[in-house]
This record gives structure tokens, C-alpha cells and sequence, in this order.
């Protein structure tokens, strides 16, 4: 029996050593952000119209929640319009081509959702959606407000992340099912 809790306790001691502390990825993600400051670049006007198809994956978000699908419609085919209507004049190259692939997602994921008339059916599609804006908002910055990049560890087998302006839990996977299901991943 000895011998069980020496294991246990040397497999404890290699599993939390090799695991980055806290401040260790905290340290990554900065390093992480540094370096594609370097490479991203953004303008006003650019950042301007980002945080007009920001606001329309809000409302969407907010319709999932209500489980509302007739007005998850409505506001996806706005984000869809939106996300056309951005001129990336004045980004680099590199910037101009995360743009379009993030737009690329965001438009085919609205698309795909708009073709839905089960709620359940559209929170897949906003999957998509969400996991393109989370890394578009992450890399162009472009709201000086804090985003709260939140996940529920309970969608289809697996978790599934998305934005909000607000710090409580509003489930838009769940619903009111399990409205409060969920945990804040980061500020950003």
C-alpha cells in the first residue's frame, strides 16, 4: 500500500511540474500577443466597422439565449451583411488575409444558420460563428470595452465558447435549460 501512495504521489509531483503554472501562460499569451502585434495591423475605421458586426453577434447570442430562432435569423443575416460590408482598406497583408478568413467563417456559419429553423440546430452553426469571432476579436482588439470570452463545458458532448458583453453566464447553447451553465475563460 506504501508503495501505491509513492506512485500516486511522484505521478502528482511530474503532472503539476510539467503543467505551466498560471503565470507561466500568462506569460505565454503575452508573448503570444506581442508577436502578432507585430505582424496585425488595424485602423479605426477598420476597427469601427468590426465593432458594428460585433454588436449584431451580440444580438444573436442574445436571441440563442431567449431560444428564439425567428429573431436568431434576423440577426444573423444582419451579422452576415455586416461582416460584407467591411472594408479591410489599409490592413497589411497578413492582416487582410486573417480578416478573410475570419469573415469566411462568420459569413458561412450565418448562412448555414439562416437555412435553420430549430434553435438547437442553429447554437451548432453559432459554434462556428463564435469560434471565428473570438479569434478576430482577440487578434484586431478593436472595442475598448471588456469582452468576456466565456465556454459551457456541456454542448454536444464536449464545450463550446462565445462572447458577451456581460459578466454573468447567459447560456447560449442552453437556453433557459441551463441558462447559468458556463464559466468566464477570459477578459479580453
Amino acid at each position: 500500500m506504501k508503495s501505491f501512495y509513492a506512485l500516486f504521489a511522484l505521478i502528482l509531483v511530474i503532472s503539476v511540474g510539467c503543467s505551466p503554472s498560471e503565470k507561466e501562460q500568462a506569460q505565454q499569451e503575452e508573448r503570444r500577443r506581442q508577436m502578432q502585434a507585430q505582424f496585425v495591423q488595424s485602423n479605426q475605421k477598420f476597427d469601427d466597422q468590426i465593432s458594428i458586426v460585433l454588436d449584431h453577434y451580440f444580438d444573436l447570442k442574445d436571441a440563442l439565449v431567449e431560444s428564439d430562432a425567428e429573431t436568431a435569423k434576423v440577426h444573423s443575416n444582419s451579422l452576415m451583411s455586416e461582416a460584407e460590408r467591411v472594408d479591410p482598406e489599409g490592413l497589411n497583408q497578413e492582416s487582410l488575409a486573417l480578416w478573410i478568413s475570419y469573415k469566411e467563417i462568420i459569413e458561412n456559419g450565418s448562412n448555414e444558420l439562416l437555412k435553420e429553423d430549430d434553435v438547437d440546430d442553429q447554437r451548432y452553426h453559432f459554434e462556428f460563428i463564435s469560434e471565428a469571432m473570438i479569434e478576430m476579436i482577440k487578434t484586431f482588439r478593436p472595442v475598448g470595452y471588456t469582452i468576456y470570452h466565456q465556454s459551457c463545458p456541456m454542448v454536444r458532448g464536449g464545450s463550446a465558447d462565445w462572447l458577451s458583453r456581460e459578466e454573468q453566464i447567459a447560456n447560449p447553447y442552453h437556453g433557459d435549460r441551463m441558462m447559468r451553465c458556463g464559466e468566464i475563460i477570459e477578459r479580453i
